[in-house]
């Protein structure tokens, strides 16, 4: 096995390419974009659209953890992860089961949801 100090992508990137072929600059100074969670992301827009009706102020704190679970995302990156089935059944498990907790005590639910990620 080799050793290196170069991360994969760059290694990767160089074995593809061809004994004196050259890459654009912008493709090799891109930065990847973060992989989304998309079960992360479908609990956590579940409990945003119930905290929306039943706790407005825990509605904006869970606005911003969903901010930061899409945080350098591309909009096809969202749009495919919202589309894939491991967002839809996170999004109807949580939907399911916030559904069942009295709106009295939303705030707990919603100022749970809001906390960063351990």
């Amino acid at each position: 096995m080799v050793r290196s100090g170069y991360p994969i992508a760059v290694a990767l990137l160089g074995c593809l390419c061809a004994p004196g072929a050259t890459v654009p600059q912008d493709a090799a100074a891109a930065p990847l974009a973060p992989a989304i969670d998309a079960r992360a992301l479908g609990a956590t827009e579940a409990v945003f659209d119930y905290c929306s009706t039943n706790d407005p102020p825990g509605a904006a704190k869970v606005r911003a953890r969903i901010e930061r679970l899409m945080l350098g995302a591309s909009k096809e990156a969202l749009a495919q992860a919202r589309g894939s089935g491991e967002y839809r059944s996170a999004h109807e498990a949580e939907l399911g089961f916030v559904a069942k907790v009295d709106p009295h005590n939303a705030h707990r639910i919603c100022s749970q949801a809001a906390a960063p990620e351990r």
